[in-house]
């Protein structure tokens, strides 16, 4: 067993590697689409630095768990708690109360080492605040490191005098773990991001090298030839991957892969990428890595707020690096080299110990204390309270309709003494959902039934699968039982098809707005019925399941009316409108007419189409909400609850006068 014990001036620039492209690939520069795999790296060095030092104390009888744990909050918690109370501050003044009382539960369990899973179960939660407002997003990669350090040196320990057994468990582990990670790219992709055990082998990869996994080599020109193969692995990643790259899974290998060559090459020879990586220039970030990553998400979050949109202008996302970089070097220089130093104050592990007890208790107190205060929505004034509460609420039905199964009942509006029987079915994504409070009023006044089938993430496409959602979100399985459930009755004359179909067929966010891109993949047994037909790519699943979905409503003899996408604005609206107010920041533009028909035209195209080929009807809100530029307000009140969905007011507005434009006739049961 190996353990390289010098101090290498290379992984120092590795790790100024391995933070640029995540601080700039978040900042949403050109170039570092793929940049989130810098944290791969960290992950890659963590494993391969910290088992190295277990190894050697184990070897020589000189291991102590509780040195081990003292040196780790010496590295950690005096720079994290520093940024949590500096984002906590900050917090209190800038976040509306929903989102304030979000950040005291994220902060909780950030203090608690957990905030990985805390994002998992909420990135999944198609309400959940977006990850752009999010301060302590990027603490879950701290969380998922401590958890694995929680049993990795115990481990160490119980195989201490079985060297062999060592490699072999640690590898065991390693590709076990790989393989639950490429398995879950596609069934559990939000647990395979963020939860420790599709992580551990990453780790492990720099645990197997520290312990001499990979043999010794004195060829320079195979170490040359590893070590740039290594920087071109990363680099490569940092500019081919993005957002749609299935992650971690198979697609990490390159990445790390490269981490571990540029390791094991540098620390056998100064290969020239060793040599590269060894200026000061990339050493010295690499120094403040650690701060750096801390301090550059909250920074550019908060300019987020103060911006009021979640893309930021270039020289916006400049200067909010510059000061992250300049809170790094401060945090590095004021914060972690104290409290890393052995000697003066901080010397004694009760000193430690007692000064990040007192910081933890103090944090833990104020996340106690927003989140029992429901986010303090006395900071507002009332009247401003009232309008944002209002424009982000969805009310109790539209929350106990959302992915509702026909065997379970679907929500009904309208005239309750009418039976069993309806006359409307309202179906689709969560633009449905957000539609329910205007189909609602609608229904009511013409003393109409109507149902409702909404699923967030899901678009009424016969035999579809949201792939970036995972195998467990099984658009295909509800939709194929909307489609039974209608086949089974005499009803429900009308059926109305309501998406975010922009967003289904181009498949990425809007302008502006930031977030995953939407991966439509034609499931198995859809696939197998399409022949030999290329169905690949977004365009091609929509309009192939959409003349489907159609086609089959059309053969019961129902009217089918296609509602086309409400104009997606790119920021949040609710936010922006209270941010004017509540900070002081100018309400940001919204997207005129003709970029909204620009980002919808091949959506509409396909509507157009189908429609016209199968005989459906279709309607636009968008002459009713952008004569020149888009309507976003009406009298300072929000129309949308976010970027793209309608809010309360903005539903009851719109839907019912879109419905009476569309069904001229009154809908019959059938």
């Amino acid at each position: 067993m190996t353990v390289n014990s010098g101090y290498r001036r290379d992984i120092d620039g590795l790790r100024a590697l391995a933070v640029l492209p995540v601080v700039f690939a978040h900042a949403g520069l050109p170039g570092f689409s793929g940049g989130y795999v810098g944290v791969d790296v960290f992950f890659v060095i963590s494993g391969y630095l910290i088992t190295g030092i277990l190894v050697r104390e184990i070897r020589q009888g000189s291991f102590s768990l509780a040195n081990f744990y003292e040196r780790r909050a010496r590295r950690i918690l005096p720079a994290l708690f520093a940024m949590l109370t500096a984002c906590t501050l900050a917090s209190w003044f800038v976040l509306p109360p929903d989102l304030l009382e979000g950040y005291a539960r994220s902060l909780l369990s950030t203090i608690l080492f957990a905030s990985n899973i805390w994002f998992w179960r909420n990135s999944g939660d198609y309400f959940g605040a977006s990850a752009e407002w999010e301060p302590l997003l990027h603490t879950w990669s701290l969380a998922v490191e401590e958890q694995f350090y929680v049993f990795f040196p115990l481990l160490l320990c119980l195989l201490a005098r079985r060297n062999g057994r060592i490699l072999a468990v640690v590898a065991g582990l390693s590709f076990a773990s790989l393989g639950a990670s490429a398995w879950a790219t596609q069934a559990l992709p939000f647990a395979n991001y963020f939860l420790t055990p599709t992580r551990i082998w990453e780790l492990g990869l720099g645990a197997l090298l520290a312990m001499g996994a990979i043999p010794h080599c004195r060829r320079r020109v195979v170490l040359e030839l590893a070590a740039a193969a290594g920087l071109a692995a990363i680099a490569y990643s940092v500019v081919a991957y993005d957002e749609a790259t299935p992650f971690p899974g198979l697609a990490a290998l390159l990445p790390c892969g490269g981490a571990v060559a540029l390791i094991w090459a540098g620390g056998q020879q100064r290969v020239l990428a060793a040599r590269l990586l060894s200026l000061p220039v990339f050493v010295g970030v690499g120094l403040v890595s650690y701060s750096l990553y801390l301090w550059h998400w909250p920074v550019l979050v908060f300019t987020r707020f103060a911006l009021g949109g979640a893309e930021l202008p270039l020289l916006s996302a400049l200067l909010a690096v510059g000061l992250a970089a300049i809170l790094a070097y401060l945090s590095w220089r004021w914060v972690e080299k104290p409290f890393r130093r052995r000697g003066g104050r901080w010397d004694s592990r009760r000193a430690i110990g007692r000064a990040a007890g007192a910081a933890a208790l103090v944090l833990v107190l104020a996340a106690v204390t927003i989140n029992s205060g429901k986010g303090f929505p006395g900071r507002l004034p009332a009247d401003l309270l009232a309008v944002y509460t209002e424009a982000v609420e969805r009310t109790p039905r539209q929350e106990r309709c959302m992915g509702r199964l026909p065997g379970e009942g679907l929500c009904r509006f309208g005239d309750k003494m009418a039976g069993d029987a309806a006359d409307v079915l309202i179906w689709g994504d969560s633009h449905a959902g957000a539609f329910l409070p205007g189909f609602d009023l609608w229904v009511r006044e013409r003393s109409l039934t109507g149902l409702a089938a909404v699923k967030s993430a899901c678009p009424p496409l016969l035999g579809v699968v949201r792939a970036d959602k995972g195998r467990s979100h099984r658009c295909d399985r509800f939709n194929q039982q909307v489609m039974e459930f209608l086949e089974a009755r005499d009803d429900l004359g009308t059926v109305i098809l309501v998406a975010r179909w922009a967003q289904a067929v181009e498949g990425t966010p809007a302008p502006g707005e930031g977030g995953d891109n939407a991966v439509l993949e034609r499931s198995g047994d859809a696939r197998e019925g399409d022949g030999d037909s290329d169905q690949a790519g977004n365009a091609a699943v929509v309009r192939k399941s959409l003349a489907d979905t159609v086609r089959r409503i059309r053969a019961t003899g129902r009217r089918v009316l296609i509602v086309k996408g409400v104009p997606e604005v790119g920021f949040s609206v609710p936010l922006a409108v209270i941010n004017a107010e509540f900070i002081g920041t100018s309400l940001e533009r919204a997207p005129t007419r003709e970029e909204v028909e620009r980002r919808n035209r091949r959506a509409n195209l396909i509507i157009d189409t189908i429609a016209e080929e199968l005989g459906a009807e279709h309607v636009s809100p968008v002459p009713e909400l952008c004569t020149s530029d888009c309507q976003i307000q009406e009298r300072g009140v929000p129309l949308y609850r976010d970027d793209d969905h309608l809010s309360t007011y903005g539903a009851r507005k719109l839907v019912p006068g879109l419905l009476d434009l569309a069904l001229h006739e009154r809908p019959s049961r059938g």
